[in-house]
């Protein structure tokens, strides 16, 4: 297998070069004829590996491992896409009767609203403290202090009904 060497801005333009024409046909057929979806893909990838052969964690690169990281991108990107679809659909659809709906620990229903969708986003959906960010459209730093927050008051609260 044909690798390059990409310690240098010269060697990764070379082997974006080489490599281009196959990654974007694999990205082709993962992608169907979503042609733009498929640049943004490659785009990605690229820019990632760029990233890291310039912090110094990538010193050779070959097709296989551009084949690889599309791969995972794309996967990647399907579940990200499927996670938004099923949030727009709770958001879209009738809201059930007050009846049928689960009960909202206390602790919980006395967040401030914000507090409690990071809280559920952070340890339901299991997202990470960046996804929360993204899905809120709030800073990560920002993220963090909501389920730092959040989780403070649940504490105190547990202590305060014990």
């Amino acid at each position: 297998m044909r690798t390059w060497d990409v310690g240098s801005e010269a060697g990764f333009m070379a082997c974006y070069r080489d490599t281009f024409a196959e990654v974007y046909r694999y990205a082709g057929l993962l992608c169907g004829n979503d042609r733009a979806g498929a640049e943004d893909l490659v785009q990605d990838v690229y820019l990632a590996a760029l990233a890291k052969a310039r912090d110094g964690a990538l010193r050779e690169l070959s097709v296989g491992w551009f084949v690889t990281a599309t791969h995972h991108r794309f996967v990647d990107r399907l579940r990200s896409s499927e996670r938004e679809r099923r949030r727009l659909e709770l958001v879209v659809s009738q809201p059930a009767p007050a009846e049928s709906m689960p009960a909202v620990p206390s602790q919980l229903s006395e967040l401030p609203d914000r507090e409690r969708a990071a809280l559920v986003l952070r340890y339901v959906d299991d997202l990470t403290v960046g996804q929360v960010a993204h899905v809120m459209g709030i800073s990560g730093h920002a993220a963090e202090s909501l389920v730092a927050r959040a989780l403070q008051r649940v504490r105190e609260r547990e202590v305060r009904d014990a």
